[in-house]
């Protein structure tokens, strides 16, 4: 089987903007399943839902539930 390069349909531009940094964390078994399974109610990928919520935790994202009305 050949080996599909990962992002060879991408424009330079759009490889710019590529996240090129890796967090890693410690966590049991138990904890990434209920992350998981937290992201998949929200629709997202693991990582990109820890994203979403270290950013908005960091007030990088705004928080939809704390939005005034």
């Amino acid at each position: 089987m050949a080996k599909r390069r990962k992002h060879a349909s991408l424009t330079p531009k759009q490889l710019k903007r590529l996240k090129d940094d890796v967090v890693r964390m410690r966590i049991s078994a138990e904890q990434k399943r209920a992350l998981t399974e937290a992201a998949e109610r929200e629709g997202l990928s693991f990582s990109a839902w820890l994203r979403q919520l270290a950013l908005r935790a960091a007030g990088v994202l705004d928080d939809p539930q704390k939005q005034s009305t």
